[in-house]
């Protein structure tokens, strides 16, 4: 049976960047369904990056997690560039808590520094500086 539109993450181009937004609960099924529609859209677009928006997940456990990296990893391998947004910060202790891999993961506040992260013109040098700045004080502080 197909999966329903109801359980499925949208994805939308945004100044040349496909945006996932996650405002549904994630399951086996749906993240499933949502790696096969992210690699087929990075197939068909020419996008220049990934924003994977996490703004809508309350709870995230170390096996949904996991399987975003994965679907990350693979948009890496097809030579996109991605960023996450958008985590709260009870979702964030919880994955860093339960020993998730975040070594590899670029992260931003928001859509907006997503997409400055992402380098998408129109974003100005002073702003790509404040990220660069933001990025240096927050290593400091781990």
């Amino acid at each position: 049976m197909p999966e329903s539109a109801a359980n499925r993450i949208p994805l939308q181009m945004s100044n040349n960047c496909l945006v996932a937004s996650i405002q549904i609960d994630l399951t086996a099924d749906v993240l499933e369904q949502f790696r096969k529609d992210l690699l087929s859209q990075l197939q068909a677009q020419h996008a220049r990056g990934i924003i994977f928006d996490l703004s809508g997940i309350e709870v995230m456990d170390l096996s949904d997690f996991e399987n975003i990296r994965a679907t990350i990893s693979m948009a890496k391998v097809m030579g996109v560039s991605t960023v996450v947004c958008g985590m709260r910060p009870g979702v964030v202790a919880s994955v860093v808590l339960l020993g998730a891999d975040t070594d590899e993961i670029r992260a931003a506040r928001d859509l907006d520094m997503a997409f400055e992260l992402l380098d998408v013109p129109g974003a100005s040098e002073k702003e790509r500086k404040r990220v660069g700045d933001a990025n240096i004080a927050s290593d400091n502080h781990s």
